[in-house]
């Protein structure tokens, strides 16, 4: 266990370093990878616009000495003709606007005459470019358009006539071309003039502020020139030239009070006076750091539970050659005890058969010895039944005897045939108790026809019902149904709930008892009912020894409950509309029936 958490935790201090070192490797790499990607991205875009405005450099100069130009200054002027030549130029050169002012600064024609947003008859005498080109210079400039709102570069170049200025040729460039380039790059980027005002950049919330913080008299030369048009000037930094915004690492103010670090790149534009920056969130850098801790631990937690695994393996097999001398040892002395064990439960199994074949013995027994107590006590009913076919019997043999005097052979005949009848009737009622009073092997073979053992279990009980006043109705059923169940068992449970019936309604007025078969699709129910007072208890009328007579055994129904369910059948009691008692016996049909 000790040389266990020794390992563990210099494999935890091995991971914190070495974590720590991928950390430190990882950010450098990354924000080497971010700076140089930058400085590809912003090299690239400055090319882009050193090549964009000296496509349109010499165009004024160039436009400026065409000889119409020079008559439309100086004869009656004809705007129709010079817009449409100026529009024919600016489609052929692909320039924002080109537009023609007068050595006043005002517009005379332009490109844009037919649109919302045309430059004739507005004054630009305060813009710097128009300035430039009246003193006989190029002019050059970047502004955000007063009537178009759209950001442009200007290049303007004076129309000479003998020597003087008669007016300024200006031609507009939309450098959208920026926002095309930048369209796919992950990073931002930033353009600023050399007061450090930003007047491009990918992000909006930059533009028109400032990345040095000005002092007021420079503001205000700003927002005098209308450059930007109202410009906010917000300070992103807190440099105050652009030489110390070189480092790698810029913090800009994103928003009045939050301030956001950047990976920076910066390329200068010196030709023009301008500067870009290429700037990436550190965060990105940090992205990739976490990405590479998150692969080394994944990595190193693999190393560490592959080494793991070898170590618990190794001390397994330490442990289990430890084990297996052990082990021999208690095998040897366990198996010793299982075979004793084993001879022990044998004999128990054994004394287990012989008890339940003993409980099966005692179960018929006690079912026979059910029947026979059931016998008993029809007896007195049963003895009466066969008693009154005797009596007639003796009474149809003097009667013969004494027409045979007489010489009346017809009248002999007639009686002996009544004799010989009534033996039958005598007969085939010992029959029926002598297949009921049989005693079963215990198997639970046999089919029954449940409306011959409901007739045959009634003729057992009827002498009885009869003598205590009453009639079994026996509800008809369709077909003659077979069920999967012993007759002679069936016709004991039904001779038991007609016998418990009969005892209920012993004092009853106008006693009743019903018989109502019942089939289903699968088993054939048997309702048993009485108008008597009900049961008290149903739910321990089937628990052994439970009886409400007072000379009862109480295993009567238990007995039945028994048999039934034994073939897959149940019973149940519940209260009948008449206000008695409704026993429901419920026996599988046979698999012919249920075809």
């Amino acid at each position: 266990m000790t040389i266990k958490r020794s390992l563990t935790g210099f494999a935890v201090l091995l991971g914190v370093f070495m974590t720590a070192l991928i950390g430190i490797v990882a950010y450098q790499q990354a924000t080497n990878h971010i700076a140089n990607r930058l400085n590809q991205d912003i090299t690239q875009l400055s090319e882009t616009l050193s090549n964009e405005l000296e496509r349109f450099s010499q165009l004024p100069v160039l436009l400026a000495s065409d000889p119409r130009l020079q008559r439309f200054l100086t004869a009656p002027f004809n705007p129709s003709s010079t817009n449409e030549l100026l529009y024919k130029w600016q489609q052929t050169l692909e320039a924002d606007v080109i537009y023609l002012i007068d050595h006043n600064g005002l517009t005379l024609a332009a490109s844009n005459s037919r649109e919302d947003t045309s430059f004739v008859g507005h004054n630009f005498q305060f813009r710097p470019y128009f300035q430039q080109a009246m003193s006989d210079e190029r002019g050059q400039y970047f502004a955000l358009g007063i009537q178009s709102n759209r950001r442009g570069y200007y290049f303007s170049a004076p129309i000479r006539r003998q020597g003087v200025a008669l007016g300024v040729l200006v031609i507009k460039v939309d450098l959208s071309a920026v926002e095309e380039l930048w369209r796919y790059q992950t990073s931002d980027y930033l353009i600023v003039d050399q007061n450090g005002v930003v007047f491009y950049s990918s992000k909006p919330e930059y533009l028109y502020h400032s990345l040095l913080t000005l002092d007021e008299t420079t503001k205000q030369s700003i927002i005098d020139s209308r450059q930007y048009g109202r410009p906010g000037l917000l300070p992103l930094t807190q440099a105050t030239h652009l030489d110390a915004l070189q480092s790698p690492l810029l913090a800009l103010r994103d928003n009045e009070s939050g301030i956001s670090r950047h990976i920076s790149q910066s390329f200068p534009m010196p030709q023009i006076g301008w500067q870009i920056f290429g700037v990436s969130p550190v965060t990105n850098a940090w992205q990739v750091v976490g990405q590479a801790i998150v692969i080394f631990m994944v990595f190193y937690l693999l190393i560490c539970l592959a080494a793991a695994s070898w170590f618990e393996t190794y001390s397994t097999k330490q442990k289990l050659s430890r084990l297996n001398s052990r082990l021999e040892h208690l095998v040897r002395e366990r198996t010793d005890k299982l075979q004793l064990s084993n001879q022990q439960l044998r004999e128990t199994l054994r004394q287990y058969e012989h008890s339940q074949h003993a409980l099966k013995q005692t179960e018929r027994e006690l079912i026979q010895a059910a029947k026979l107590a059931m016998l008993g006590e029809l007896s007195a009913s049963i003895n009466h039944e066969i008693n009154q076919p005797l009596a007639a019997i003796r009474t149809y043999a003097e009667n013969a005897q004494r027409f045979l005097d007489k010489g009346n052979l017809n009248h002999v005949g007639n009686n002996l045939a009544q004799i010989v009848e009534l033996n039958e009737m005598i007969t085939e009622i010992i029959a029926r108790l002598k297949v009921f009073a049989r005693k079963q092997d215990g198997s639970h073979q046999g089919l029954c026809d449940v409306e011959s053992a409901l007739h045959s279990a009634i003729s057992i009980v009827n002498a009885r019902l009869l003598k205590a006043g009453i009639v079994v109705k026996l509800d008809a059923t369709d077909t003659r149904d077979i069920v999967n169940i012993d007759a002679v068992q069936l016709e004991q449970i039904i001779i038991n709930l007609l016998t418990n019936a009969a005892q209920a309604l012993a004092s009853h007025p106008s006693p009743r008892i019903g018989i109502t078969p019942i089939r289903h699709q699968d088993w054939m129910e048997i309702q048993v009912w009485d108008n008597g007072d009900g049961v008290e208890n149903p739910r321990q009328i089937f628990d052994p020894f439970y009886t409400s007579k007072p000379d009862g055994l109480g295993l009567g129904l238990t007995i039945s409950k028994r048999i039934i369910e034994d073939f897959g059948g149940a019973i149940s009691v519940s209260q009948h509309t008449s206000g008695g008692a409704c026993f429901h016996l419920r026996i599988p049909l046979s698999k012919e029936e249920t075809r």
